[in-house]
């Protein structure tokens, strides 16, 4: 008698996910850095520490503080992001939104045309920044990987610990 091996639905989609990588539209793995007019956008770092800070209030331009959940290490990497887009001083840059969410996949609310995501719930942040009238939306991963949405996005599913 021969027994049969059934996996569950989640497994099977664990097997089928497991090989999936972001691929760039001319075939090439994709590194996340966006790029304006032909030109290269300043690359943040990606690798993060594996013990973040705790999280603690954000720090703004003036005005009442905005308390947020985004670890200080990694709102300063996306502070410093804004200011070399913008031309804005570091100081200047008023922030506008910092909350833990969680994204419905890998393309974190701002999917690009050509790019394969991860079809999974992603935790991570929500960072919009001011630098002089203009704001900046930043969609992060809770490792730390963080990208601007120029495309308007979509917003997160929930926000987390709330």
């Amino acid at each position: 008698m021969r027994r049969m091996l059934t996996i569950g639905p989640v497994v099977a989609a664990l097997l089928l996910t497991a090989g999936c990588t972001s691929t760039t539209p001319d075939g090439g793995t994709g590194s996340g850095t966006p790029t304006t007019s032909g030109t290269p956008a300043p690359s943040p770092s990606r690798t993060m520490p594996s013990g973040l800070p705790s999280p603690t209030a954000l720090p703004t331009g003036g005005g009442t503080p905005v308390t947020g959940e985004v670890p200080a290490a990694l709102l300063a990497e996306i502070v410093a992001d804004a200011a070399l887009r913008s031309g804005v001083a570091e100081a200047d840059i008023v922030v506008v939104r910092g909350e833990s969410v969680t994204w419905s996949d890998g393309s974190l609310g701002c999917p690009q045309p050509g790019m394969n995501y991860t079809q999974a719930l992603v935790p991570g942040y929500w960072v919009v920044l001011d630098a002089d009238g203009t704001e900046y939306d930043y969609r992060v991963s809770a490792r730390g990987f963080f990208t601007l949405c120029e495309s308007g996005g979509s917003p997160p599913l929930e926000s987390r610990d709330r």
